[in-house]
């Protein structure tokens, strides 16, 4: 029989986390390899509705926004693999923590096939109107935030916070380029008004790449959390009062 195990919850409070039997630990890992294969796809979304975009292809965008069906199937079956365990083990400290992230990140993913179909739809949106400049700059910054999400998604597989702990400084150069690309679109409808309309889909495409990049912080949020019991608030705070 497993010896109990003794956890430092950061309040200052020792608990006894009783042990656990294999069946549950086994269903911990499935369903964590499960949301990371989630991830996996809705990445794979947002690659298929930035490609629709740059090809003008609304019969690949209108593929995205099927697909994103297929992830509002997987966050419920995830929810309620883990509501289940949560509720028929009662699981306390670390385990606890863990599954409380994967329901958080869970619903992250969701966000981002989201994301991916507002992309979808700003391509089917100017699929018949002739280009403006090449996209501006939206290739590259698909490229920037895309690794971010791999990487996160990494990151949460191994559960490694210190890689995790990274993320949030990368995603500055995500904002920064978010909002150069704003600011060319601004200029570009200023001095084009016959652009405005696709301006103004570029405008929401490049804000919903920005976000994936929040969402990928929000995962390596969920990882620290899970390693080490630090809220992402109560450490922005501690930041702040040091």
């Amino acid at each position: 029989m497993d010896s109990p195990r003794v956890e430092y919850i950061p309040q200052g409070r020792w608990i006894i986390n009783m042990p656990v039997n294999g069946f549950f630990l086994t269903q911990i890992d499935k369903a964590q390899r499960s949301i990371g294969k989630m991830g996996e796809y809705a990445g794979n979304l947002l690659g298929k509705s930035v490609a629709a975009l740059m090809a003008k292809d609304p019969v690949l965008a209108r593929e995205v926004i099927q697909g994103d069906d297929d992830l509002d199937r997987m966050e419920d079956e995830h929810e309620e693999m883990i509501i289940h365990l949560i509720a028929l083990h009662q699981p306390v400290a670390r385990d606890l923590r863990r599954l409380v992230a994967f329901l958080h990140t869970n619903s992250n993913i969701e966000r981002v096939g989201d994301l991916a179909v507002n992309i979808a739809q700003a391509a089917i949106r100017i699929s018949d109107v002739p280009s403006m400049r090449p996209f501006v700059d939206i290739p590259r910054n698909y490229e920037v935030v895309r690794a971010m999400w791999d990487d996160s998604l990494r990151y949460f597989d191994g559960l490694d916070d210190a890689a995790a702990s990274e993320l949030r400084v990368r995603d500055d150069e995500v904002d920064r380029l978010n909002q150069e690309t704003i600011l060319q679109l601004i200029n570009i409808s200023r001095d084009h008004p016959d652009k405005v309309f696709q301006a103004t889909n570029f405008i929401g495409v490049s804000k919903a790449l920005e976000r994936v990049g929040d969402l990928s912080v929000d995962i390596a949020d969920e990882i620290i959390y899970v390693r080490r019991g630090e809220l992402r608030h109560a450490r922005s705070l501690h930041k702040h009062t040091a």
